[in-house]
């Protein structure tokens, strides 16, 4: 077996994020859970849409396609068929995955597609200057919601269990260690793998910062001794604080939600 190092899936590109952006961290432990595998660069397939998050591919040496907003799912699922042999990775938004692109994330689930999905979730579509999401909290003054977004945000796990999605996992971009662990989980899942990465904006969302969220991090499995086996369990976990920002005392669970594979 090759042994590759986390420089093997960088290329020459310097990430043009903004200073402090918390998506170098997830590309840090994004590298470093493949190297862990010792997967060979040329034989992955990362996939992603339109948005900040979904620069991520443009940094990386592997397989890599920039695809339509909302449609790396459906060219992920092609890629797999096409070399089964292959894994395939896709990253993108809270606003690229679950907004136009949710009819795809949901039927992909249902079918169980043999691909790891990797939303980046800062609850804001950043790239057009903070326009809410479906993940914004309800009363985001988003640049086109000034007086503050009426809905509820949508809850990324609870809503891929609801369509039996077969792993289910939350991580936060304040952990690299958490982060590179679940991703590792998710890359070894047979089957279709979600991973929640909570990525707050720096620039748009200043009460959000990395520091401030990690105080309120709770590991579900390590902590709670939560069972992914348990999906009862598993759902209330999830739907505990869906809207964080309502309730400030809220922890925030992190950890594999549901893995019916452990079954």
């Amino acid at each position: 077996m090759d042994n590759f190092k986390r420089d093997d899936y960088l290329n020459e590109l310097k990430p043009s994020w903004c200073k402090g952006c918390s998506f170098y961290g997830v590309l840090s432990a994004l590298t470093r859970a493949l190297a862990s595998q010792s997967t060979d660069p040329s034989k992955v397939n990362i996939i992603s849409g339109i948005g900040c998050s979904s620069r991520m591919p443009l940094y990386m040496s592997t397989r890599a396609m920039h695809t339509l907003h909302g449609r790396a799912i459906p060219v992920a699922i092609g890629a797999r068929l096409a070399n089964p042999e292959n894994p395939v990775i896709v990253i993108g938004g809270d606003g690229d995955l679950f907004s136009i692109g949710a009819g795809h994330f949901l039927h992909a689930a249902r079918i169980n597609a043999d691909i790891t999905v990797i939303c980046l979730n800062n609850r804001m579509y950043a790239m057009t200057k903070n326009q809410s999401s479906p993940t914004s909290a309800k009363g985001h003054t988003g640049s086109l919601t000034p007086y503050g977004k009426e809905s509820a945000p949508l809850n990324l796990p609870e809503l891929a269990m609801a369509d039996n999605a077969s792993f289910v996992s939350r991580t936060f971009a304040g952990s690299s260690v958490h982060m590179q662990e679940i991703f590792y989980k998710a890359f070894s899942h047979p089957g279709f793998s979600f991973v929640e990465v909570i990525t707050p904006c720096l620039t748009f969302d200043k009460n959000d910062s990395l520091s401030r969220l990690s105080q309120r991090i709770v590991d579900i499995n390590r902590d709670l001794r939560h069972d992914p086996c348990d999906r009862v369990r598993a759902i209330k976990l999830a739907e505990a604080a869906m809207d964080y920002d309502s309730d400030p005392s809220a922890k925030i669970g992190v950890g594999v939600f549901w893995s019916c594979s452990t079954q």
